[in-house]
């Protein structure tokens, strides 16, 4: 990949991430059914006013973003300073002094995750103990820069995963999908020309390597069961909204629920490559609508870059010149770093 894509990439990546995350915060826990009766209003704007969401001010400006952007930009941030310090030990100071910074921006919506944030900022814990006792995906949401750095450098390393995952999320079912979404992510970034059952065939070889790590068991933590239901249909076709809603029960917060709809979304791709039609049908499947949408516009971004996003929908994001200098400054970073490694080998 030439510096030039690595850019585009880097900066789809944060673009794709905030415009899945604000079209989707709009239909946050509503049923795929209840979405479509509200678009039965005259309501054309690329992004719906939030209304009625417990944890969404109501003030909350059009196509602004919530925790799955700032946690994202938290990422970002800190493996750019990581990637141009000498010192690679320096990751989780920097990740957890970013994490605060965003925490101190805004904590509309980042449920559980503040509380493990609050705790590093009072510092009355360090990232080995600030984690909390939950399932949901708020880890899972911000990897996709780890993955994309990982993606390009060679180096996944699940030690580094699992200690970020732990700084919010302690359990095992979190820590097994953690891995399983980074390790995910680094084989759509890589990839070229694969096919949608090899890409199953994949994330099932994945769940199961890591629900034996952490000695999973229960039948509602074990993601290779519903990627089973995917692999068993008769072609990709039959994987289509109503599957992925039921094999996701509903594509909720609960981190197997997410990751397994956002797998079949990709798995109903021939070649699980998305595209911004795929993006917006994951802000309005239903469910953890910001966060699933946001983490398909991570993909679609990371894979395809900043061209195979909507311009419309670009110009209309919040902070938009500051999401995009974050995005450039990372790949910058990754850049730079590939290149001083390419010199003293």
């Amino acid at each position: 990949m030439n510096s030039n894509e690595i850019l585009e990439r880097s900066i789809g990546l944060v673009l794709g991430t905030a415009i899945g995350d604000a079209k989707g915060i709009a239909y946050e826990t509503l049923t795929r059914e209840q979405i479509l009766e509200l678009q039965k209003s005259n309501d054309t704007a690329l992004y719906r006013r939030v209304t009625n969401h417990p944890y969404i001010p109501k003030d909350w400006q059009i196509g602004r973003w919530t925790d799955d952007t700032q946690l994202t930009l938290a990422m970002m941030r800190a493996l750019t300073k990581t990637l141009r310090q000498s010192n690679a030990a320096d990751l989780m100071a920097n990740i957890v002094h970013e994490h605060i910074i965003e925490w101190k921006e805004s904590v509309a919506g980042w449920g559980g995750t503040k509380n493990a944030i609050e705790r590093l900022a009072n510092g009355t814990h360090t990232y080995l103990t600030s984690g909390n006792q939950a399932e949901g995906n708020g880890v899972l949401m911000k990897l996709a820069p780890l993955a994309f750095y990982y993606s390009l450098c060679e180096n996944v390393n699940d030690d580094e995963i699992e200690t970020i995952c732990r700084m919010t999320h302690q359990t095992s079912v979190a820590l097994a999908t953690a891995c399983v979404y980074v390790h995910m992510c680094v084989y759509l970034f890589a990839r070229k020309n694969g096919t949608s059952k090899e890409f199953l065939q994949y994330i099932q070889q994945l769940s199961l390597q890591y629900e034996s790590k952490y000695q999973l068991t229960e039948e509602k933590h074990l993601l290779s069961l519903r990627i089973q239901r995917y692999l068993d249909v008769d072609s990709i076709a039959n994987i289509d909204e109503k599957l992925i809603i039921e094999v996701s029960h509903g594509g909720t917060y609960y981190c197997v629920n997410s990751l397994s709809m956002i797998i079949g979304l990709l798995a109903s791709l021939p070649t699980c490559e998305p595209n911004f039609e795929t993006l917006v049908r994951a802000s309005e499947i239903g469910g953890d609508t910001d966060s699933n949408a946001a983490m398909i516009g991570a993909i679609l971004g990371g894979m395809k870059g900043l061209t195979h996003l909507d311009q419309d929908h670009i110009n209309q994001l919040y902070q938009m010149d500051s999401l995009r200098k974050v995005g450039e400054e990372f790949g910058r970073a990754i850049i730079e770093y590939l290149a001083n490694r390419q010199e003293k080998s």
